[in-house]
């Protein structure tokens, strides 16, 4: 596919950066009252899915960057959803974990936000598929090595 080939608004890139700026905002009005953010969100629900991870897991798995994570996770665990413990086996390592303040926390918000996604009336088959799509986008791009343009390029 020569994406450049479309005006902007068919590009697969720009559709993809425009419509997680749309779920940006969705989520922030959702979530704007209860003092969560996306990031918390996708933090919290990892800790759900996976248990407790350590930092160097959860920044993988969440898709969040340590230096950005860290902070977040101080927050989370002053506001109570969150654990952060020294590992028994290995004191270095610390060991996150979401507690049942957390637990609550995100059965509440999911709950908003799946009201909200009722709400757009939207295909789950088209959806499930979409998902898929993007994972498979996700993965490829992961693994890419793409040309690179130089300075020499653009002054030419």
């Amino acid at each position: 596919m020569a994406d450049a080939d479309f005006p902007l608004t068919r590009r697969l890139c720009f559709n993809v950066y425009a419509t997680n700026r749309a779920f940006g905002r969705f989520y922030q009005a959702a979530l704007s009252e209860s003092g969560l953010t996306y990031p918390k969100l996708v933090i919290l629900n990892t800790l759900k899915d996976a248990g407790a991870l350590t930092i160097s897991d959860l920044s993988t798995r969440a898709g969040v960057e340590p230096n950005t994570l860290s902070p977040l996770l101080k927050k989370m665990a002053e506001f109570g959803v969150i654990t952060r413990q020294r590992s028994i086996e290995d004191e270095r390592r610390v060991m996150i974990a979401l507690t049942d303040v957390g637990r609550d926390v995100l059965r509440r918000a999911d709950a908003v936000v799946q009201q909200g996604f009722a709400e757009l009336d939207l295909d789950f088959e088209q959806c499930m598929q979409t998902v898929q799509f993007l994972e498979d986008v996700r993965e490829r791009l992961d693994k890419a090595d793409p040309p690179k343009l130089r300075t020499d390029d653009i002054t030419d």
